[in-house]
């Protein structure tokens, strides 16, 4: 049995950008060096791939940045693309008596209308695309659009959305967290206006001893697997085991070596929290994707109390994929 070299990081690097000291431990485990002819061999017979990818559109300037991404992904895993336009119609719970009756009936026409607008205008736009597409519209009231929402993405491999943050987006909270909870796929969320620079290459895996790391691990593995530079990193901020979850990293650093992937795996040990732990390591090694699982505790937790998850829908520069 050979040797498996386990980062422990004492202290990070600040975000400000102050650099922190590392010291190298060494943990007696599966033997995760594998030969190049076996990394590729492992990459063409593995078969992970995205075949259906579903888009969320809303007619705002954001479709731009996710049809882009969303077709990057599909010339790469010749998949084909469902855009999921929702029209959001008005909550009848705001309107009473015989004057709210008339007013939500304007105000359903007009919202149809803008749904007109934007769908012919989508349509337009996915004409350029090379890959297979089509545009589903989704005209709904608050409640039973997420619902629908969540039933398209579940005949998908992923699902594509922005970051729902209070700058327009962050009326679509409910509709992301419904596709989270009850979907059953994972999500990429990009950042608000993130334009699209380059393919996905570093890859920064936030891992917890946890069901939804390994469902964020399994969804997100076509992506690992083309990336160049894979990161495995966990947040020690209580000492657990031999190396507070270095032999844990371990075994998950030999299961992709398994899938072909080559990965690096550290435990970080900080006195900040693990949302700031794990973006600062994120632009450390310019990370242009951070897979974590979502929601470790019952939503009305997370709601009450924060989490990593909320922190980083609202924090992260780089898009994040996320599975619960």
């Amino acid at each position: 049995m050979r040797l498996t070299e386990i980062n422990v990081v004492d202290e990070l690097p600040s975000l400000d950008g102050a650099s922190g000291t590392a010291i190298d431990a060494e943990v007696g485990m599966n033997d995760i060096t594998l030969s190049s002819s076996t990394v590729a061999k492992a990459q063409a017979v593995r078969g992970t791939t995205y075949r259906d990818i579903a888009i969320h559109l809303d007619g705002s300037p954001e479709d731009e940045s996710r049809l882009a991404h969303a077709e990057a992904l599909a010339m790469d895993f010749s998949a084909r693309m469902t855009g999921i336009l929702t029209n959001l119609l008005p909550d009848p719970a705001l309107f009473a008596g015989d004057f709210g009756i008339s007013a939500i009936g304007q105000l359903v026409d007009a919202v149809t209308k803008e749904g007109d607008v934007s769908e012919m205008r989508l349509r337009q736009r996915l004409a350029r695309v090379d890959a297979a597409h089509e545009v589903r519209r989704l005209d709904a009231f608050p409640g039973l659009l997420e619902q629908a929402v969540a039933s398209e993405a579940r005949w998908n491999d992923l699902f594509v959305a922005t970051c729902p943050r209070d700058d327009g987006n962050g009326r679509w909270r409910p509709m992301i967290e419904s596709v989270m909870f009850d979907g059953g796929r994972g999500l990429l969320l990009l950042p608000p206006k993130l334009t699209l620079c380059s393919p996905i290459r570093t890859v920064l895996i936030g891992w917890t001893d946890t069901r939804q790391s390994t469902r964020a691990v399994a969804e997100a593995l076509p992506l690992i697997a083309q990336a160049t530079q894979v990161h495995i990193v966990t947040v020690r901020e209580e000492a657990h085991g031999r190396l507070g979850g270095a032999e844990v990293l371990a075994d998950v650093s030999a299961h992709l070596a398994r899938h072909g992937v080559e990965a690096t795996a550290t435990v970080l040990s900080t006195e900040t929290s693990p949302t700031e732990a794990l973006l600062a390591e994120a632009r450390r090694i310019s990370a242009d994707l951070i897979v974590v699982g979502a929601y470790g505790h019952s939503r009305f937790r997370e709601w009450v109390l924060g989490g990593v998850t909320a922190d980083l829908l609202d924090l992260s520069p780089v898009p994040l994929f996320l599975a619960h």
